[in-house]
């Protein structure tokens, strides 16, 4: 599964919070404005029923048949709140607002406050419990005031949480944002720079993590440095053991006068030769694996790879095309690296090229270096592993494998790009290797 962000994480608890904080908040002031809103209407209550009974009492004894139901007539056509109507002792109705037969009153005649069958009622009496006045209210009318007060409350979350989110996003971002420069800074590290990294206005709790990082770096350094000198320590002393064994295994066949023991001679010094070209190659292993392969001075890379093929071109054994471009290139690389990235590749065209046919070697304007050998196309998985050490595409050719892993190693240590081609471009056959260098 893929992992959620430390932006989306933040944000998205962030925002819950905020909601169920906002719900929360919600809920208490319903319950705490439900409890005020019942005692303001209950209070209304009680004030209109002791206003109303006087004027009742008044209009009952005028009357000529006090014990007749009298229902007041309404002045216009409106929404009652309210009705109210006054029984005598004997719970007989004497007098009822208009729409009081509405609704059912058949509640015990005892003074305070009584909810019945969806009303609040209030009863008070009068004149020594001789009469009675009811008013009643709709528990509905109370509950639509609490709704409607909780939606005006709750709108301005619908309208707050977008701004919240945009809010939290950008605060999130910038808390987050050392962290990802951080994380800019390791994935912009060259293959052999293994340097601390001392990050700005990174938080204090990611300090143990980059302190961590760095000793790591460290001791990842140290070794590599140390099997670096092995490597190179063990070819430098390999060298001159092997030149003297070389010579001597010359002389010696030079004196011997058996055939078959010539032969044997010259089968050892064909393997001492693969020997010392196997010490080189570790040096120059060593050296692609090391850290400065870039410098602060820009070389002459033209004039650097036409010393190369010029080697092979006094040598007459080898068709090698060069094409260099109009202008010097320069680039800040170490030009011992360059030597040996051009010089593998050109020593791997020889070795597994056609004989019969011309090898291309390209350095345009924009660094792009091609080096193109014509034979077999090679398959998919072979290409794939042509930057694996110690492994040779072909076995009928000579060779120790390292080549084109240390022009990997090169081009990792000085920042470019390596692709392998097979077939060659515009063409149905051949191989072909491309390294974009970085060029000022």
């Amino acid at each position: 599964m893929r992992p959620i962000s430390l932006q989306k994480q933040l944000v998205l608890r962030l925002l819950i919070v905020v909601a169920c904080l906002w719900v929360l908040g919600l809920v208490i002031a319903t319950m705490q404005l439900n409890e005020e809103l019942n005692k303001t209407f209950d209070s209304a209550l009680q004030e209109t029923a002791e206003r109303i009974l006087p004027l009742a009492l008044v209009e009952i004894y005028n009357r000529e048949e006090s014990k007749l139901l009298q229902q007041l007539p309404a002045l216009g056509a409106h929404k009652e709140r309210l009705t109210y109507q006054v029984r005598n002792a004997a719970n007989q109705v004497l007098l009822q607002s208009h729409t009081a037969q509405q609704h059912d009153f058949n509640l015990a005649l005892r003074d305070g406050f009584e909810s019945q069958d969806g009303y609040r009622v209030f009863t008070v009496s009068a004149v020594q419990g001789a009469y009675f006045i009811q008013v009643a209210e709709p528990l509905s009318h109370r509950r639509e005031a609490v709704l409607h007060t909780l939606l005006i409350m709750a709108i301005p979350l619908l309208v707050l949480l977008p701004l919240c989110l945009l809010m939290a996003i950008f605060l999130v971002r910038q808390v987050i944002n050392p962290v990802t420069q951080y994380g800019k800074q390791l994935a912009l590290r060259g293959a052999g720079d293994l340097t601390p990294i001392i990050p700005e206005h990174l938080p204090l709790e990611l300090e143990p993590m980059t302190q961590a990082v760095n000793q790591l770096m460290l001791r990842l350094q140290t070794a590599l440095e140390t099997e670096r000198h092995f490597t190179a320590n063990a070819a430098h002393e390999l060298r001159t053991p092997l030149a003297t064994m070389m010579a001597q295994t010359q002389r010696l066949e030079k004196t011997l006068s058996d055939e078959a023991s010539r032969l044997k001679a010259g089968q050892l010094v064909v393997t001492l030769n693969h020997l010392v070209s196997l010490s080189d190659k570790l040096l120059q292993l060593a050296k692609a694996d090391s850290s400065g392969l870039l410098t602060d001075k820009p070389e002459n890379l033209s004039a650097l790879l036409l010393l190369i093929v010029d080697e092979y071109v006094r040598s007459g054994k080898h068709d090698i095309r060069l094409q260099l471009p109009e202008q010097v290139l320069m680039a800040c690389i170490d030009a011992d690296a360059f030597y040996i990235l051009a010089k593998n590749l050109i020593e791997n065209a020889v070795k597994h090229g056609d004989a019969n046919e011309s090898i291309h070697v390209q350095l345009s304007n924009k660094g792009e270096l091609r080096v193109v050998n014509a034979c077999e196309p090679l398959s998919a998985e072979q290409l794939k592993r042509l930057h694996e050490r110690f492994f040779r595409a072909s076995s009928n050719t000579s060779g120790s494998g390292l080549g084109l892993a240390i022009v990997e190693a090169l081009v990792k240590g000085i920042g470019a790009q390596l692709k392998f081609l097979s077939p060659a471009t515009d063409s149905k056959r051949g191989f072909e290797a491309v390294i974009q260098l970085p060029i000022q």
